[in-house]
């Protein structure tokens, strides 16, 4: 994989997507893009990533194959999750559709857009990572959670060769799931143009990674929302 290293920068998103040219590159490259803060992170929707110094900012740009588009955010978290459980000891609780917490408070997001030229999918996966500072009120670092500081690059350079390993790996949708249910948060209601987001239960991630959950009486399941 291929980094390129800002000090600053407004967002990591689109600096390789901005120039068709790139696409060429993407074929046969991962290109990763990581800056040690962003002026305007781009999180989930229309939100904002707050992203001052100390933690990790890094967009993922990679041709995958269309039908996995909408596996790609999952299966980020899943690679996040694996990593800081078996590097450092971290057992990370995972909240639908693309957020990583520890203890009830938020250490990771993790976003994904796509363009489809012809036949050709390339997909740009942002990430942010709480290393050594926890920029809002219900958030936790891994510097407050061992108590010590770490050094930007060097974890995340161990991150992302971790992910490029396993980039192209395979695995089912069936063990996919089973294992981000094995940590799932479901304390929690739901933002929706469509249901009521209160007296929701959250039940399980379904192979077709849509979220289960029952409203009063009855049961839904769903591919897009918030849970908040």
């Amino acid at each position: 994989m291929y980094k390129v290293l800002f000090d600053s920068t407004d967002t990591t998103f689109n600096k390789i997507f901005d120039n068709k040219s790139n696409f060429s590159l993407i074929e046969k490259y991962h290109i990763a893009v990581q800056s040690y803060e962003q002026t305007s992170g781009v999180g989930r929707g229309n939100k904002k990533w707050n992203s001052p110094r100390g933690n990790i900012y890094l967009t993922i740009n990679q041709k995958k194959n269309t039908d996995e588009i909408l596996k790609n955010s999952f299966y980020m978290c899943y690679l996040i999750h694996r990593f800081f459980s078996k590097d450092y000891g971290i057992q990370l609780q995972y909240k639908w559709p693309n957020d990583l917490y520890y203890k009830n408070k938020k250490i990771c997001g993790v976003v994904s857009t796509s363009q489809i030229i012809g036949n050709k999918s390339y997909i740009q996966t942002g990430i942010g990572f709480n290393l050594n500072s926890q920029p809002i009120k219900n958030s936790i670092s891994v510097s407050k959670i061992l108590n010590q500081k770490f050094p930007i690059l060097e974890v995340s350079s161990e991150l992302l060769k971790f992910i490029d390993t396993h980039l192209n790996s395979h695995i089912s949708n069936t063990y996919l799931v089973k294992y981000l249910n094995s940590h799932l948060l479901k304390k929690f209601r739901l933002n929706h143009p469509q249901l009521n987001k209160n007296d929701i239960e959250i039940i399980e991630v379904l192979d077709d990674l849509s979220l289960r959950i029952k409203l009063h009486d009855r049961y839904e399941n769903i591919f897009f929302g918030e849970l908040i």
